[in-house]
């Protein structure tokens, strides 16, 4: 009999008593159970050999049998759900629960981890937010666009050293000047969709790609793209630039079919990675391995990431550290490699490549004045805001910043004169829990001081948004940039393609930071990219244009359900090389 028809006959037992000694006989629990006393006798031994109940039947005229109910309904429910979570029956354990979507959230989160089904390897995992539309030609957030490195490739790749890596490329080249880049396509190569992926389709998607606004900046010295032979694309550059391989490395040239840049909302989009997407809805989002991936297929076979109420992320087996985590007790380690059965309770943690920080609005009639500006820099200081977070108890795991990037060296700036502050400050802020708790830290030390404070919170997408139109009008921006896996491109783009920074900084300065990088990447090849940028970026600290305040430290917990997994630049795990002996 299986278990969902005994579960019925257990509502009915239910209301005589959990966890207490039940003095009956087998004619009155047939009588409840609604069957015979036959059938009752069966009903009750099954339900004893899943440990569901006690029945010790005493023999004889007059004699009480007693009946021990072990857990309560809901209980039993739980344990049914979470059996069909793991066989990725999802709506039948919904059902099961009553449709209480609560609880069957709460067994998403135990259940998160590895598990093999029908011998097909599947994770599962949870996460705080719905995920935006999954495309390279949109901004995007970070753990989009750690989903769009699953489900695109790009022609090349860059690693930690800033080196070229091949992808849907094999072999690549430039001339002397590095003003025609080559790229050789493998043989083979096929979209999601089964579609070729040809130089004449990376050619268009390409043309396409830079009349986009998104685009328009850093590929505005691309003058031409041409697919002379099937497997060969020609890049030709209006002016030098050493880094164009690692610029192409990013996510956002992630290889698509040219078409999908005009289609509107369609979830099941086209990629070229190691995963295709089969759901994307706004509770879950489900990928499958691709087995025409042009490198070594994923190990993982299906991955279903949910969308939980942020609320309810407690007790994860997998947690990624967004790092909303509000862990600084922690003890943090780092672990490339992890031995499930020596350490069950396992995390893996870094600092991310990137930073937190107050932006200073320099447009016109929103601007403090210079004597203002260096005064804030000097007095909302990472320790006041780190201080202020402990006690409205929001603190995340963080460390103090001193440069927009952990590796370069710190800033110390004099500290300045107080001067009088405008009687109201306003502080714009995206919609990301660490950038708000940090903006009502702020806004409590300004507080503190006479002046009123207004935060405004917007979309990621509508605070780019407003700076591109220049009407974004707070006088304070808390924001943050973190590097993607191609670190020094990513450094690199995220000073040169930033609207935020470029909007805020004002008009002399955005020129003289666009000509500097310009300057860089025709006379600094891509390894360089990071030793380069440090004295640009520290530039715009020492003019008080903008003040870090933290550094992300994320985090990944294992609780031994992982094997041999890495935390990724985005603080997810990199699920393509999750394995089971199993």
């Amino acid at each position: 009999m299986s278990d969902l028809t005994l579960l019925r006959y257990y509502t009915r037992l239910e209301p005589l008593g959990v966890g207490k000694e039940i003095k009956t006989a087998l004619p009155m629990i047939a009588e409840v159970l609604f069957t015979s006393p036959r059938h009752a006798r069966n009903l009750l031994n099954d339900m004893q050999k899943l440990d569901w109940l006690q029945w010790k039947p005493k023999v004889g005229r007059n004699q009480r049998s007693t009946l021990y109910l072990n857990t309560t309904l809901l209980e039993l429910k739980k344990q049914l759900a979470a059996i069909r979570i793991r066989e990725g029956k999802y709506e039948k354990a919904l059902s099961i629960l009553d449709d209480d979507e609560r609880t069957f959230g709460q067994l998403l989160q135990k259940t998160s981890g590895a598990s093999l089904r029908e011998g097909r390897l599947h994770i599962q995992l949870t996460y705080k937010r719905p995920f935006e539309y999954l495309v390279p030609h949109h901004l995007q957030r970070s753990s989009e666009r750690y989903l769009l490195r699953q489900i695109y490739c790009c022609l090349v790749g860059s690693n930690n050293e800033g080196q070229l890596e091949p992808q849907l490329a094999h072999h690549w080249q430039h001339d002397n000047h590095y003003q025609e880049w080559t790229f050789y396509l493998r043989p083979g190569l096929r979209f999601h969709n089964g579609e070729e992926i040809n130089a004449r389709g990376v050619a268009e998607l390409f043309n396409k790609l830079k009349n986009l606004s998104h685009y328009r900046s850093e590929l505005a010295h691309l003058d031409d793209v041409k697919a002379p032979l099937n497997n060969k694309v020609v890049f030709t550059l209006s002016i030098p630039d050493q880094g164009f391989g690692g610029l192409i490395s990013g996510v956002k040239y992630g290889i698509q079919p040219a078409s999908q840049l005009a289609t509107q909302g369609t979830p099941l989009v086209i990629g070229s990675g190691p995963f295709l997407v089969t759901e994307h809805a706004k509770n879950r989002l489900c990928l499958e391995a691709f087995e025409h991936y042009y490198a070594c297929r994923a190990l993982t076979d299906q991955v279903t990431i949910w969308q939980l109420d942020e609320k309810e992320l407690i007790e994860k087996q997998i947690e990624t550290n967004q790092p909303e985590a509000h862990d600084s007790n922690c003890n943090y380690y780092l672990s490339h490699a992890v031995d499930a059965h020596t350490r069950k309770d396992t995390q893996q943690s870094r600092t991310e490549d990137g930073c937190l920080f107050i932006l200073f609005n320099q447009k016109p009639n929103h601007a403090l004045n210079d004597a203002q500006r260096r005064y804030l820099s000097s007095f909302i200081t990472a320790e006041k805001v780190l201080n202020c977070l402990k006690e409205n108890q929001s603190l995340f795991g963080c460390e103090t910043a001193n440069n927009l990037l952990p590796m370069w060296h710190n800033i110390v700036r004099p500290q300045a004169p107080e001067t009088p502050l405008p009687e109201q400050i306003s502080i714009a802020v995206y919609n990301y829990t660490a950038l708000k708790s940090c903006a009502e830290a702020v806004k409590n030390i300004l507080e503190h001081q006479g002046t009123q404070v207004t935060i405004n919170s917007y979309s990621f997408r509508e605070l780019n948004q407003l700076s591109m139109d220049g009407e974004l009008r707070e006088s304070l921006i808390i924001t943050n940039i973190n590097l993607d896996d191609n670190r020094h491109a990513s450094a690199f783009n995220s000073l040169y393609h930033n609207p935020v920074l470029q909007s805020c900084i004002g008009d002399e300065a955005k020129l003289w930071l666009t000509q500097s990088l310009d300057t860089l990447r025709s006379e600094t090849s891509l390894s360089n990219y990071l030793h380069a940028l440090e004295p640009i970026a520290s530039a715009l600290i020492n003019q008080y244009w903008l003040t870090p305040l933290f550094h992300h430290r994320q985090t990944l917990r294992f609780h031994g359900v992982l094997k041999d997994v890495e935390l990724t630049n985005w603080g997810w795990p990199e699920i393509r090389n999750v394995w089971s002996a199993d």
